[in-house]
């Protein structure tokens, strides 16, 4: 199933590591990657497409997000 989820980060060096590592972890791919400065300086707004069909998965990679310094907010659906 394909999921959209939506960040709010800190805009610094280590952030995309930092989210690309929960995936890695559980084995799952980024379908597609999407980033743009927020009009707050040092705030970037971040999309990635997954597809995730397993629902624990899913939860345990969003909690995974939810535990990064530099993810301010997640929003998904």
């Amino acid at each position: 199933m394909e999921r959209t989820i939506q960040f709010i980060v800190a805009d610094q060096v280590s952030t995309l590591n930092r989210i690309t590592s929960a995936f890695v972890r559980l084995q799952c791919n980024i379908d597609e990657l999407h980033v743009q400065h927020s009009a707050q300086e040092g705030i970037s707004n971040m999309e990635l497409k997954v597809n995730i069909k397993d629902e624990d998965v899913f939860n345990i990679v969003l909690k995974k997000l939810e535990q990064q310094v530099n993810v301010l907010s997640i929003r998904s659906n």
